[in-house]
């Protein structure tokens, strides 16, 4: 083998080591798996007057206090964007909302008959939020699943 070669060779080589790490740390992290589970809300207290000053999102903010029993709210906490999809069970009238921290309704659901199940679909960034289910005039108990799945 000539001189040329040799050393085209060597580089060659040197190349291919110095490399291969570099290629080895740019492979994207995985996906952390969807978050998945269900809760129980309960609400004792009905409250009709959510149907008079609901909107497009905001369905959970009525004019009757909560019971101390009550557990209208769940909160997630997720660390990264991802999709939240919630479907409830209920038996009656309920509707439900997807919450910032700070309160604000980015989502919610209060189908047009008193027997619609209530749930939703929402793009959620890094952070925590809250999801409500609240009695307009059902039976006192409701369940719910979700889903979380990151981007």
């Amino acid at each position: 083998m000539n001189r040329r070669a040799t050393v085209a060779v060597a580089a060659l080589a040197v190349a291919a080591v110095t490399t291969t790490p570099v290629l080895a740390k740019t492979k994207p992290k995985p996906k952390p798996k969807p978050l998945k589970g269900s809760w129980s809300f309960t609400d004792t207290t009905p409250d009709p007057s959510v149907d008079a000053v609901s909107d497009n999102a905001s369905h959970c903010h009525g004019k009757l206090p909560a019971a101390p029993t009550d557990v209208n709210a769940h909160k997630l906490k997720v660390n990264g964007r991802g999709l939240l999809t919630v479907s409830g069970s209920t038996t009656g009238d309920w509707a439900m909302e997807v919450r910032d921290s700070h309160g604000n309704s980015l989502a919610g659901s209060d189908g047009s008959l008193p027997t619609a199940q209530e749930g939703t679909s929402v793009d959620l960034p890094k952070g925590t939020w809250t999801v409500f289910y609240c009695n307009v005039t059902g039976a006192p108990t409701a369940t719910a699943t979700y889903t979380f799945v990151f981007h």
